[in-house]
């Protein structure tokens, strides 16, 4: 891979330096990947090695860690109580940013240092966020073009792939069934985002082997592709997506074949309605009328089936199997006898975020996952581990194999709690939005959850992984995590697309700050006791000091003003509570001093 580079081996008391010869009696090597040393007489011994792959690297500079964060510096009234948690926000917030970029340029995080790749589902997500967020369009673009450069030519995406060319080939032959919607969601919050419509028009060959036979085509006609795809992987009879091999929660993975096209998951089913619903607006915003109609009334095809299929007694099932003759099997709902468990966490969160709950409904599972689903440290995916049988795979391989008690076998999967977040901020719950936000922050981790371990403090953790000697233990004794007798562990650090979420989460969320092409979008979620919380960043290129006057609920903004002049805005939707409100970027900036510029809002 590299010709011309090595590595320089240097150290104390080392003679020679050797291969794998010395490791036989007859000094011959074997051609072993060994490096061998020879010492004079000591005690000790210590050396360097050192990295000489590339002939330079680029100069680092103090400017990029010193504008990475956009300047955000958050000041809480020291009289609250939550003003210590609101600060670690701020703390936290560079490092999300800089965890995140070590996922998006350099697909290796911490834990996964010796190899990986872009995971189709990961990229499409945390890198899109954090990019999106931060208001830096170009490396978006750039990164969709390079995501639809490997689409399959049968529409779909692999499971992952690998960034670096000399690598290119190196990828799974298949993947879950999520994983083709998330390319058209990411380009969709693009286009929304920035109006340019040129992308679609950008030319990019379909994946094969030998690149240079891949077929051409425009974005648009892969966009295209991948929704033909989509309609014809529906279970029969239904317009819900089947199952195919699993869903975002990898633990799922069916063991049987049949499952794949009988099986439903519910999350799956919020996804494709949350694309083609993204994809509508973006195509509508950018004159594509015609095809986002159809896509709306799709969507609508689809929200009502959810309604009718999915949501029994009144609770969204994690998973539905349609036999062969219109019999229906529930799973992870109060009605499975199949896995023992009774809720799921993903589609009622997901269904929360897109509208396609009623706000009673809402309220009814919001209530479900305080009782049955939140722990210690946040949200769960299921109410309960699932059994383990030594390995014996029935329904779910992962779940029923994987013997290590973490990530989503440990069922505290971070990112599905930064969902949560996203969840309960659409809902208006700014209480429990902020207490959730602090939950995923590693500063100071045992003043809100007093039964977590020592954690590095700078960085993101993909889960928190409840300390259990094995699987039987954990479903043996799982009450004893919610009683804080079991000590609560940092997982997987660094490596997910979850730091990226939660940049978005902290400033499109907690702050409310949007920044579009062409507008900017205010939406803060933030409790009564923050009442005037200040945050200085740098909006439209200029250093805005924001400030944030708060009554009751803690969300929906009534009134603008910029350096004491209001601002007029139109008004966003929410099904659950008094939408943000977004305000033309021309107006936003005309009025922008330079100097001191002051913004404030005013939340109902």
């Amino acid at each position: 891979r590299f010709p011309d580079g090595g590595f320089t081996i240097e150290g104390t008391s080392i003679k020679t330096i050797g291969g794998d010869e010395w490791l036989f009696t007859d000094g011959v090597s074997r051609h072993q990947p060994f490096v061998s040393f020879i010492t004079t007489p000591t005690k000790s011994s210590a050396l360097i090695i050192r990295g000489k792959l590339v002939e330079s690297s680029t100069a680092q500079t103090g400017g990029f860690w010193n504008t990475i964060d956009s300047g955000l510096r958050i000041t809480a009234p020291q009289s609250s109580t939550l003003a210590p948690a609101a600060a670690r926000a701020g703390e936290i917030f560079p490092w999300f940013i800089h965890n995140a970029l070590v996922h998006y340029l350099s697909p290796r995080g911490l834990e996964q240092y010796s190899g990986g790749g872009w995971g189709t589902r990961d990229v499409c997500q945390g890198p899109v966020e954090l990019l999106l967020a931060l208001g830096r369009f170009e490396p978006v673009r750039d990164l969709l073009v390079r995501v639809f450069s490997q689409q399959n030519p049968d529409g779909d995406w692999p499971q992952w792939f690998m960034f670096f060319e000399r690598e290119r080939n190196i990828r799974p032959g298949d993947s879950h069934g999520d994983i083709v919607y998330w390319p058209l969601l990411a380009l969709a919050q693009y286009l929304s985002a920035t109006g340019d419509a040129s992308v679609l028009d950008e030319e990019t060959r379909y994946f094969e082997a030998d690149e240079a036979t891949g077929e051409m085509a425009t974005i648009r006609e892969h966009v295209e592709r991948a929704l033909d795809l989509i309609r014809r992987r529906v279970i029969e009879g239904t317009v819900l997506a089947a199952y195919g091999h699993g869903d975002w929660n990898d633990s799922l993975q069916p063991a049987k074949p049949d499952m794949r096209e009988r099986l439903c998951s519910s999350w799956t089913v919020t996804l494709n309605y949350q694309t083609f619903v993204a994809l509508a607006a973006a195509f509508r915003q950018i004159g594509i009328k015609d095809r986002a109609a159809e896509l709306e009334t799709m969507a609508v095809g689809i929200l009502d089936g959810f309604q009718r299929l999915l949501v029994v007694d009144g609770v969204v099932a994690g998973l539905a199997y349609f036999h062969e003759g219109g019999k229906t099997d529930y799973l992870l709902h109060p009605s499975d006898s199949v896995t023992g468990l009774s809720y799921s966490l993903l589609p009622m969160i997901h269904a929360i975020i897109n509208d396609m709950f009623t706000p009673e409904q809402a309220e009814t599972h919001l209530a479900l996952i305080r009782e049955h689903l939140l722990g210690p440290d946040g949200a769960r995916l299921f109410d309960r581990p699932m059994v383990y049988q030594g390995g014996i795979q029935t329904n779910f391989q992962r779940a029923e194999s994987a013997s290590y008690f973490g990530r989503e076998i440990g069922i505290m999967y971070m990112h599905a709690h930064l969902r949560y977040c996203e969840a309960l901020a659409r809902f208006g719950d700014a209480q429990g939005f902020f207490q959730a936000l602090s939950q995923l922050n590693p500063i100071a981790i045992q003043e809100i959850v007093p039964s977590g371990g020592p954690r590095q403090a700078n960085c993101y953790y993909s889960s928190s992984d409840a300390a259990f000697r094995d699987r039987y233990e954990a479903f043996d004794d799982y009450a004893k995590v919610n009683s804080g007798e079991v000590t609560l562990e940092g997982g997987w650090r660094v490596y997910s697309s979850g730091a990226g979420i939660g940049t978005r989460l902290i400033i499109q969320c907690f702050l409310g700050l949007r920044v579009e092409s062409a507008s900017l979008v205010i939406d803060p979620v933030i409790p009564v006791q923050l009442h005037g919380l200040t945050a200085t960043l740098r909006l439209a290129g200029h250093s805005v000091t924001v400030v944030y006057e708060i009554s009751a609920n803690g969300c929906g903004p009534v009134s603008i003003d910029l350096n004491g002049a209001p601002l007029d805005f139109t008004r966003e939707t929410n099904s659950y509570r008094l939408g943000g409100v977004s305000i033309p970027m021309d107006s936003f900036t005309q009025q922008l001093t330079g100097t001191a510029d002051v913004l404030t809002i005013r939340i109902e």
